[in-house]
């Protein structure tokens, strides 16, 4: 849940899980976050500073081809 304080929205960390294990040749595509492969997917953990760069990443995501599995903000 992205949190208001005063009109700007906090920084929130998200798990982002994807189909299939990401090799090294994803993680430029996705700097600073971390890549986690395992049992058929792959967990993309990190700090995201807005929307805008939330959707950033969902776009990168589809550009790449890759098939989401969910988006879940970590407390």
């Amino acid at each position: 849940m992205r949190r208001w304080r005063g009109g700007v929205v906090n920084p929130t960390t998200y798990r982002i899980v994807v189909e299939g294990e990401l090799g090294a040749r994803y993680a430029a595509s996705f700097e600073p976050m971390q890549l986690i492969a395992r049992d058929g997917a792959t967990e993309i953990v990190g700090r995201v500073e807005d929307d805008a760069e939330l959707q950033g990443l969902i776009d990168t995501l589809v550009a790449l081809g890759l098939f989401l599995v969910s988006v879940t903000p970590v407390e």
